[in-house]
């Protein structure tokens, strides 16, 4: 009888990434332990944005960076599985490659968003904006965590799981975007012409340009 060798999959560096996504967790709650539980009730209620959002720095700091980190590793897994199942990018090619690009692209972002929150005299709004992206993303990626480690271990139901995780994930950003804009409003319609152009260059045209390379690239 001959002996038919399977090879398994033992997803060592989405181990190792997922490990690492759970050490950074503890150690923000068990540093922040006050701020964490606050932290954790974001997508409910606004008493953790308005008593952190008042520091002088909100964005930057131990906590959020942490954090920030979880969120760069989660989302790049997530952005990467999805392009290996629509055939884009392989999974195994792509997967630290998708991260560390998401990581520049943000951080790219991040920045760009400040000098134009200079010159058009909207640095307040958009210090407190962005801090409230920053929390309900962060957020979001433990909330994916768990729905991650079963789209990478449980390759019977793959599809399934990646759509459920790509579903909430959506659905997380819808929640944020309503209670961001709610939260904003009176100020928004004040600076609405800008608010808008805001949208169209930093938040819309850049994910259209990385979607149309990435289709580009297979000659769609």
């Amino acid at each position: 009888m001959e002996i038919l060798y399977r090879e398994v999959d033992k997803h060592t560096i989405e181990t190792i990434l997922l490990v690492g996504c759970i050490l950074l967790i503890t150690f923000a709650k068990v540093t922040h332990e006050i701020r964490f539980t606050r932290f954790l009730g974001a997508f409910v209620s606004d008493k953790y944005l308005k008593l952190y959002g008042k520091e002088q720095e909100p964005n930057i700091n131990k906590f959020n960076i942490l954090l920030f980190i979880v969120q760069l590793i989660i989302f790049g897994m997530l952005m990467a599985y999805t392009l290996d199942y629509a055939g884009i990018i392989p999974k195994k090619a792509s997967l630290l490659l998708v991260i560390t690009g998401l990581g520049l692209f943000v951080l790219f972002k991040f920045y760009l968003e400040k000098l134009i929150a200079t010159i058009f005299d909207l640095g307040y709004f958009l210090e407190q904006y962005n801090f409230h992206k920053l929390t309900y993303r962060n957020l979001a990626a433990i909330i994916l965590l768990p729905l991650m480690a079963m789209l990478i271990y449980n390759p019977a139901a793959k599809k399934i799981v990646l759509f459920v995780t790509i579903g909430i994930f959506v659905l997380l950003n819808l929640i944020a975007w309503g209670r961001i804009l709610k939260k904003h409003q009176k100020f928004l319609f004040k600076k609405l012409f800008y608010f808008i152009l805001y949208l169209c260059a930093l938040e819309i045209a850049p994910y259209l340009i990385i979607a149309r390379v990435a289709f580009f690239s297979e000659g769609y």
